[in-house]
C-alpha cells in the first residue's frame, strides 16, 4: 500500500519520487541542525532551483551569512566518478542569486550526501552548462560537516565583499496616526483580517502579496494606522523600503545594508550601532530581545521584497514583535507566515476610488456613464485608475468617454495589466501623453538622478531652471500622480514604476550628449554640495553664508541624500567621470563612519580607489588608499591595514608627494600602536611628523603630532606626549578641524593626568568635550569619559570616576566595542580594588582580560594579569 499524507482531512497520495525527495532535504536539513545551524525550507510551490535556506550561526549568534541549498535525490544523478546537478532553467538564477547556492545530492542507495559549491561553478565556466559535476570526494557527514560550513561562510563573505555596492535603504520609524486615510477604499475583509492577527498574542506576521500596483503598501498603512494595532506595539512601528522592484538588481536591499539604519529607526544613536555587519546583526538582535523582554514589541514593514534572502536575516525571533512583508511575488520560506494575497479591486471599489480621485469634479463624475469601462480597462488596478484620473483632473476639456478611447487604442497591452507591470506603462504612457509640453522633458529628465527621490536643487539642475521653477514643475507634475513629496524629508519621490517609466522615456525623448551634460551637471552639483557638508562635519564652517550652519544639518543633509550620492558616484566611475566619482565618494566616507556604517565607509574608499587608478591619478590613489587603511583599523582588521598602508606609503614616496607620505604614513603608525604596542610606532609617527612639516600642511602636522603624542603617553613617555600634543592643538586650530583639535585636547588631559597635574588635565578634558560636542562625536566623548574616570580615580575621587566609567562602559558594550569597554572594565576594576572591593574587582579585571582575548590585544592581557596577580590571583 502506498503512504498517504493528509490535507484538510483528505487523502492526497505521495509518490515515491516525492518520499526520496524528502529524505535528501530532510538528511541535510537534520545534519546542519544537528550542528547548530538555523535551516528553513523553501516552498515547493515556487520552483526557483532552492530547496532549503541556512542561516549560519556561531557560539549561538547569527552571523549575518546566509546560504541557499538545491538538494537532489536519486539514482539519476549518479555518474561514474561521482554525481551531478542539472542546471536546467535555473542556470540565472544560481549564477546571479543574491546568495550563494550550494547543491547536494542524496544517494538513495549508500544514504550518503555529496555537495558541490553552484554558484562558483557557473561564475567560474565561460558558457553555461547543462550539468554541474558533484565530486564523490566531497561528501557530507558529522565529521566532514563543519568544513563544509566553513567552506560556504566563506565563499558567502566573499561574494558580499565582490559585490559591495550594496544599496543604502531608505528606513523610518513611523509616526502616531489614526484612521483610515480618506482616499481608501474597499480591502475590508483584508483590513479585518489582518487588524485581528496583528492584535493578537501570536502568529503576528503577514505577508501581503500581489502584483504591481495593486495597493499593497496602501494596504499596509492604513492597517498601522489602526489605533489598536498601534497601541499593540509600544515599541512603535518601522518601515523599510527593500528595493525589490527598482529594476536595478544592484539596488537589491540586503540585510547587511539595512541592521544600521534599522538601529537607527529603533532609536538607537549612531555612535551606538556598531561598524561590522556580524556585530549590528548581534546588535539588532539583542536589542530586539530586550524590548520584547520589558513588554515594548514592535511592527516591522518591509515593502517591496522581492527574494526571501533580503528580509530572512532580519526577522525577529519573539512573537512579541510583528512582521508585515509586501512583495509582488509569493515567498516561499516564511513560516508561520499568514499570506494575505491581494488581488485587483473589484468593479464597485474601482468605481468608488476613481470617483473619489475625482471629487474635484463632481459634474465630469455626473455626466459620464462610462467609469465602469473605464476601470475595466485599467484593470481594476488602483496605481492606474489613480494615474486615469489625475489625467483627467489636469486636463479641463477632456472627458471620461474621450480617455476610454484613448485607453482602448491600448487594449492589447491593458491586457498584460494582469500579468505585471505593461499596463501600467500603458496608463503612465496615457498620463505622459496629456502632460502639458513643458512638463514632458523635466518629467524624462528627472531619472537621470540616480535615485527615486529628488531634491528641488538637483531637479533645477538637471532641467536647467532655477530652483523655483523646477519647485513648479514638481508640483504641477505631483498634479498627475507622476511624483509626489517625501513626508520625511524636503525631497520628491516617484514610485518606482513611474521611475522606470520615466527611464525609458527620457532614452526615448533625450538625446544621448544632453543626457551626459546632465548627468555631469548633477554630478558636479553633488559634488559641490557633499564637499561643503563634509567640511562641516569635521568642524569647518566656511562663512555666514553657508549652506549647513552645523554638523547636524549637514549630517541630515547627508541622510536624506547618500542614495543618490552613492548612486552617482558609481555611475560616474562606469561613464568615465573620474574625478567626480572620486570627490563624491571620499566626501561620503566621514558620513558613514560617523553613521557606524563603517563597510559603506570602505566601499566608498574603495570606489575612490578604483576612480583614481582609472584616472591614472597616483596622488589621488595614495589618499584613497590611506581612506581603505584607516577604515580597516576602525574595523580592526590591522593586518589589512597596514598592508595597504605600506603600500601607499611606498607609492607616495615614489612618486615624491610629500603630503600624501605624511598622511599614510601617520595612518600606518595609528594601525602598528594598536597592533603592535605605542613603542613600535614611535619612530614611524617622529618620521610622520617631519615629512608633515616639510609639507607644510597644517592638518598633516595637527593629525602626525596628535598620533604621536598617544604613541608617547601609551608607552610611558609622558613628557614628550604632553609637548607634542600641545604643538598639535596649534596646528588643528590652525586648520580649522574641531574633531581632531577635540581628540588633541583628550589626549593632553590623559598625558596631563598620568603627570599628576589634575587641575590642567579637566580644564583639558572640558576642552575636548565642546569640541566632540560642537561636531556630535559620541565616540569622542564617551572615550574622554574613560579618561576623566581614570583621571578621578587617581585623585581619589572614587565616586565621580565610578559614573564616568560606567557611562563609557555602556556605551562601549552598546555598540560592541569590545576593546575599549575592556579598558573602561579595568578602570572600574582599579575603583572597586581603591574602595577595598577586592571580589568586585577581581571580577570585572577578568572580565576585561577576557574581551581583550576576545579581540587579540594580548599586550593588554599581561597588563589585565599584573593587575590580577597584585590582586593575589595567579
Amino acid at each position: 500500500m502506498q503512504a498517504c499524507g493528509w490535507i484538510g482531512g483528505s487523502a492526497v497520495r505521495v509518490t515515491q519520487t516525492r518520499r526520496i525527495e524528502r529524505a535528501g532535504v530532510n538528511a541535510v536539513r537534520a545534519l546542519l541542525e544537528e550542528h547548530d545551524q538555523i535551516v528553513q525550507e523553501i516552498d515547493g510551490g515556487n520552483d526557483y532551483g532552492e530547496d532549503l535556506f541556512v542561516m549560519f550561526t556561531k557560539d549561538g549568534q547569527r552571523t549575518g551569512v546566509s546560504v541557499a541549498i538545491q538538494v537532489k535525490s536519486g539514482a539519476k544523478y549518479k555518474r561514474a566518478n561521482g554525481y551531478s546537478i542539472p542546471v536546467g532553467e535555473h542556470a540565472e538564477d544560481w549564477k546571479n542569486s543574491l546568495l550563494p547556492v550550494l547543491g547536494v545530492v542524496f544517494d538513495v542507495d549508500t544514504r550518503r550526501l555529496f555537495w558541490a559549491n553552484l554558484s562558483a561553478a557557473l561564475n567560474e565556466s565561460d558558457e553555461l552548462p547543462t550539468w554541474v559535476a558533484v565530486n564523490a570526494e566531497n561528501e557530507l557527514n558529522g565529521a566532514t560537516v563543519e568544513r563544509f560550513m566553513e567552506l560556504a561562510h566563506e565563499y558567502a563573505e566573499g561574494s558580499q565583499a565582490a559585490n559591495r555596492r550594496e544599496t543604502s535603504l531608505q528606513i523610518y520609524p513611523v509616526p502616531d496616526s489614526n484612521g483610515v486615510l480618506d482616499w481608501f477604499v474597499g480591502r475590508k475583509t483584508q483590513l479585518e483580517l489582518m487588524q485581528s492577527r496583528l492584535v493578537g498574542d501570536s502568529g503576528r506576521k503577514l505577508l501581503v502579496s500581489g502584483m504591481a500596483g495593486v495597493g499593497k503598501t496602501s494596504l499596509v498603512n492604513n492597517v498601522i494606522r489602526d489605533a489598536a494595532v498601534r497601541a499593540s506595539f509600544p515599541g512603535g512601528v518601522v518601515f523599510a523600503d527593500m528595493y525589490g522592484f527598482s529594476g536595478d538588481r544592484r539596488r537589491l536591499g540586503r540585510p547587511s545594508a539595512a541592521y544600521a539604519p534599522l538601529l537607527t529607526a529603533l532609536g538607537v544613536a549612531a555612535s551606538d550601532i556598531p561598524a561590522d555587519t556580524s556585530s549590528q546583526a548581534a546588535a539588532y538582535h539583542k536589542f530586539l530581545e530586550i524590548c520584547a523582554a520589558a513588554g515594548r514589541g514592535i511592527l516591522f514593514v518591509f515593502d517591496n521584497v522581492a527574494e526571501v534572502s533580503q528580509v530572512a536575516e532580519l526577522l525577529p525571533k519573539s512573537e512579541a514583535h510583528g512582521v508585515i512583508i509586501t512583495s509582488r511575488v509569493r515567498l516561499g520560506i516564511l513560516h508561520g507566515f499568514q499570506t494575505i494575497p491581494l488581488d485587483c479591486l473589484t468593479a464597485d471599489e474601482s468605481e468608488m476610488l476613481f470617483r473619489t480621485a475625482l471629487k474635484s469634479r463632481s459634474t465630469v463624475l455626473q455626466a459620464d456613464t462610462s467609469i465602469r469601462k473605464l476601470c475595466e480597462l485599467c484593470g481594476h488596478l488602483p496605481l492606474a485608475l489613480q494615474i486615469a484620473a489625475a489625467v483627467i483632473k489636469e486636463d479641463y476639456s477632456l472627458t471620461i468617454s474621450d480617455l476610454l478611447e484613448e485607453l482602448a487604442e491600448a487594449k492589447t497591452r491593458l491586457d498584460v495589466l494582469q500579468y505585471g507591470d505593461a499596463a501600467v506603462r500603458a496608463a503612465l504612457e496615457v498620463s505622459f501623453r496629456h502632460l502639458d509640453e513643458d512638463l514632458r522633458i523635466p518629467f524624462c529628465r528627472i531619472s537621470i538622478n540616480p535615485g527615486s527621490q529628488i531634491s528641488e536643487e538637483i531637479a533645477g539642475v538637471l532641467m536647467e531652471v532655477p530652483m523655483s521653477r523646477a519647485r513648479t514643475l514638481l508640483r504641477r507634475l505631483s498634479q498627475a500622480s507622476l511624483i509626489s513629496r517625501n513626508p520625511s524629508s524636503a525631497l520628491w519621490r516617484m514610485h518606482d514604476l513611474v521611475y522606470l517609466f520615466s527611464s525609458e522615456k527620457s532614452k526615448e525623448m533625450v538625446n544621448g550628449e544632453t543626457q551626459s551634460e546632465c548627468f555631469a551637471r548633477m554630478a558636479e552639483r553633488y559634488y559641490l554640495i557633499s564637499d561643503e557638508a563634509d567640511s562641516v562635519l569635521r568642524g569647518r564652517i566656511s562663512n555666514d553664508k553657508a549652506r549647513f550652519t552645523s554638523a547636524g544639518e549637514a549630517l541630515r543633509w547627508f541622510d536624506d541624500e547618500y542614495v543618490n550620492l552613492r548612486g552617482t558616484a558609481e555611475r560616474a566611475r562606469e561613464v568615465g567621470l573620474h574625478e567626480d566619482a572620486y570627490f563624491l565618494s571620499m566626501n561620503l566616507v566621514l558620513f558613514f563612519d560617523m553613521r557606524s556604517r563603517v563597510d559603506d565607509a570602505l566601499q566608498c574608499s574603495l570606489t575612490a580607489y578604483e576612480s583614481a587608478r582609472a584616472a591614472k591619478d597616483v596622488e589621488r590613489q595614495v589618499r584613497a588608499l590611506n581612506n581603505i587603511g584607516l577604515v580597516l583599523t576602525t574595523q580592526r582588521k590591522f593586518k589589512d591595514a597596514i598592508q595597504k598602508l605600506t603600500k601607499a606609503v611606498a607609492i607616495a614616496e615614489r612618486i615624491g608627494f610629500l603630503e600624501g607620505e605624511s598622511d599614510s604614513t601617520t595612518s600606518l603608525g595609528a594601525a602598528i600602536r594598536q597592533h603592535n604596542g605605542p613603542r613600535a610606532a614611535v619612530p614611524i609617527l617622529v618620521k610622520a611628523v617631519q615629512l608633515a612639516k616639510k609639507a607644510g600642511d597644517a592638518d598633516s602636522i595637527g593629525t602626525s603630532l596628535t598620533n604621536l603624542g598617544s604613541a608617547y603617553r601609551e608607552s610611558g613617555q609622558l613628557g614628550p606626549a604632553a609637548k607634542v600634543l600641545s604643538e598639535s592643538i596649534v596646528f588643528h586650530r590652525r586648520s580649522g578641524n574641531r574633531r581632531k583639535e577635540a581628540s588633541a585636547h583628550g589626549g593632553l588631559a590623559a598625558a596631563l593626568s598620568q603627570m599628576g597635574q589634575f587641575n590642567a588635565a579637566l580644564k583639558s578634558f572640558q576642552n575636548a568635550f565642546s569640541g566632540y560636542e560642537s561636531v556630535q562625536d559620541e565616540f569622542g566623548i564617551h572615550l574622554g569619559y574613560t579618561n576623566l574616570g581614570g583621571t578621578y580615580l587617581a585623585m581619589g575621587r572614587i565616586p565621580e570616576a565610578k559614573k564616568y566609567l560606567e557611562r563609557a562602559r555602556l556605551y562601549f558594550h552598546r555598540v560592541g566595542n569590545v576593546y575599549y569597554e575592556a579598558g573602561a572594565l579595568v578602570n572600574l576594576g582599579e575603583a572597586e580594588q581603591a574602595s577595598g572591593d577586592s571580589a568586585s574587582a577581581r571580577a570585572l579585571y577578568e572580565e576585561a582580560r577576557a574581551k581583550y582575548e576576545e579581540v587579540g590585544a594580548l599586550e593588554n592581557v599581561r597588563w589585565v594579569n599584573g593587575h590580577l596577580f597584585r590582586l593575589g590571583v595567579g
